[in-house]
């Protein structure tokens, strides 16, 4: 749970200065130091969070004699917190740290996957508090697939995530509409470029009604041609013999 500390306003001037204060740590306080670790810090953080919180004290004869007692209970918590993580270490190994994105039709992400997104997961799995800062990404993840994650739980405790990233379920259903679409186009385009066996025989019969039409207008316009030039070879004689009647009539008178 987030701890409010005190306005400034609100304290002694003495702790807002940058004066550093002795302290005794109660409480390990990563990564500024471990329980029991006596160390000089400033006068505001010291007052302001650490001592507020129960995390220090300020570093009196008296406390200093419980330093030995406290970094001796400290050091058996973290031995004890160690064997914990490493149980969850070991049973990370035979499971897939699932994460859920958008998509788009090639499987790309629309960004990328963060050590934060991995570090809510791993807290689901294991309720427990996940350091996001002990999962090292090596490269940014932008498209879906199985990624292996190096990540430190806890100090001396080291794992490796198998991580799953997969489309979520809108994704899903968007990029199945978009290839239902994309199908539906691409067969109209093949109708276009590639006609049926039925479209050319088709086609083919139409071209061969076509020219033999123009052939049998052809033959009739020749037909026709030769028709009139018989008629008028047939009327020039008639003419010559007319002709020459008249000229025989004409020396006879």
């Amino acid at each position: 749970m987030p701890v409010r500390c005190c306005s400034a306003q609100n304290l002694p001037p003495d702790s807002r200065g940058d004066e550093q204060l002795k302290i005794l740590f109660l409480q390990d306080v990563r990564p500024t130091a471990r329980a029991g670790d006596v160390k000089e810090v400033k006068n505001g953080f010291a007052r302001n969070y650490l001592i507020p919180q129960g995390l220090a004290v300020q570093a009196t004869e008296h406390e200093l004699r419980r330093a030995a007692k406290l970094r001796q209970q400290a050091d058996n918590r973290r031995l004890e917190e160690a064997s914990e993580w490493q149980e969850v270490a070991d049973a990370l190994k035979e499971e897939k740290v699932r994460i859920e994105v958008r998509t788009g039709p090639t499987g790309r992400l629309y960004g990328s996957v963060t050590n934060t997104m991995i570090a809510a997961q791993l807290a689901i799995m294991t309720g427990r508090d996940i350091d996001r800062k002990g999962i090292q990404i090596p490269a940014p993840i932008r498209a879906v697939g199985d990624y292996k994650i190096p990540a430190r739980l806890v100090e001396g405790v080291n794992a490796t995530l198998r991580v799953e990233v997969v489309a979520d379920d809108t994704s899903i259903e968007l990029n199945k509409q978009f290839e239902e679409v994309s199908a539906l186009i691409v067969e109209e385009d093949q109708n276009i470029l590639d006609p049926s066996f039925e479209d050319v025989l088709a086609a083919a019969e139409a071209n061969i009604d076509a020219e033999a039409s123009g052939e049998s207008e052809e033959s009739e316009a020749s037909d026709s041609s030769d028709d009139d030039d018989t008629e008028s070879d047939s009327e020039a004689p008639e003419d010559s013999e007319e002709s020459a009647a008249e000229e025989t009539a004409e020396k006879s008178e």
